[in-house]
């Protein structure tokens, strides 16, 4: 009997956010994954950063594509241990929006936020 293969979520932290912090966050987040640090995980678990910023609004987003989970507790659970050790104040506020979807099993029919 083959094994079920292994559940992948797609997990996003969105963080609404004064413009001046969101740009100091996603350089603390760029930094973190340039250093030996990220370089000692796993591809799945290197977040994507993407800052938006419009005249009223600014939002930074952290995204995995492909993390592995056995649901989306455990999968969100995953994804705050990485923030915690890139930029622990992120979790801590008070607007966090936090997204866990299950991928299918076919990587062709995955698409990257927003495609």
């Amino acid at each position: 009997m083959s094994a079920l293969p292994p559940a992948l979520f797609e997990v996003s932290f969105a963080v609404p956010a004064e413009m001046r912090w969101a740009m100091r966050a996603k350089g603390v987040i760029d930094d973190w994954l340039l250093s030996d640090a990220a370089a000692q995980r796993p591809v799945d678990e290197l977040p994507a950063a993407d800052l938006r910023m419009e005249i009223d609004h600014s939002e930074l987003r952290l995204s995995w594509l492909e993390l592995e989970a056995t649901n989306a507790w455990q999968a969100i659970s995953r994804a705050s241990t990485i923030v915690e050790e890139i930029i622990p104040e992120l979790l801590r506020t008070r607007t966090l929006r936090i997204d866990a979807q299950l991928q299918g099993p076919d990587p062709e029919q995955r698409r990257p936020l927003g495609a």
